[in-house]
């Protein structure tokens, strides 16, 4: 872990129990944090920071002064609920996906988009590179009470890696993955999203440049599908083999096919 960890503060909720303590110890020993008793603790006076937080159920969240963060895989339960209704789903179609498939998921993010892709490929990686978000996520797919089979099973498919997305995609040699995909933030983003929103404190909004479009090329055998809003400006700086029709959804996805 970087500099970043050294700040990092592991506590716990309002009278913990014994294990409590000995998780958020063990969170700041593995991640390089520290630990703080919670009586020390003050949420409503940390303006620009934060701590991590480890519930009754023994569950990890990052707190500040007026919001958190936790993982949770509703949007991927919402996705696959839909595809078993629709018998079809607009990412699987965009990825052209099989079984055999290895997909690395270049902005992880809350990992919606990996698990719900792992439960139809052999293995999804998934590259973060905002260490609260790698954190909490990383450890919420492993720890999570998955009430779904599918889920167990995809979230052991999903490998969590901590890196800069430029930095990891131009050490990995070529053809590495059959599929790469890359979901960065919206250049235009709508707010009435109650799962991102959460995320956005800590996310990292560096745009994509045609040098790492041909890195991520580079490292796909098969093809690389980039998603972003219909109004964002990477439509016109990339040449795609083909996009979803950008007149019909708010969302579209640009497929570069390896040739």
């Amino acid at each position: 872990m970087d500099i970043q960890s050294k700040n990092l503060i592991f506590t716990t909720s309002n009278k913990p129990n014994n294990q409590q303590i000995q998780l958020a110890c063990s969170y700041a020993e593995k991640y390089n944090g520290f630990y703080t008793d919670r009586k020390l603790i003050d949420f409503a006076s940390l303006d620009e920071s934060f701590c991590f937080v480890i519930e009754k159920d023994g569950s990890l969240k990052i707190r500040w002064k007026d919001g958190q963060f936790f993982y949770h895989p509703s949007v991927a339960k919402i996705k696959y609920s839909s595809y078993l209704f629709n018998k079809t789903d607009p990412l699987l179609k965009i990825l052209s996906i099989s079984s055999s498939d290895t997909v690395v998921d270049l902005t992880m993010g809350l990992a919606s988009e990996a698990l719900f892709i792992a439960a139809f490929c052999k293995c999804v990686t998934g590259i973060e590179g905002s260490l609260p978000i790698y954190i909490i996520v990383s450890e919420g797919l492993i720890n999570y009470g998955y009430e779904y089979e599918w889920m167990k099973q995809a979230s052991k498919k999903v490998v969590c890696v901590y890196s800069d997305l430029r930095e990891y995609i131009r050490n990995q040699p070529n053809d590495s993955f059959d599929i790469v995909y890359c979901d960065p933030m919206f250049e235009h983003p709508k707010y009435s999203s109650s799962s991102i929103n959460p995320l956005r404190k800590f996310a990292i909004y560096d745009p994509v440049t045609s040098e790492d479009v041909s890195h991520m090329l580079r490292i796909a055998r098969k093809r690389v599908v980039i998603k972003a809003r219909s109004n964002d400006s990477l439509w016109e700086r990339f040449k795609f083999s083909y996009t979803t029709d950008r007149r019909k959804s708010d969302i579209s996805f640009g497929v570069i096919e390896k040739q």
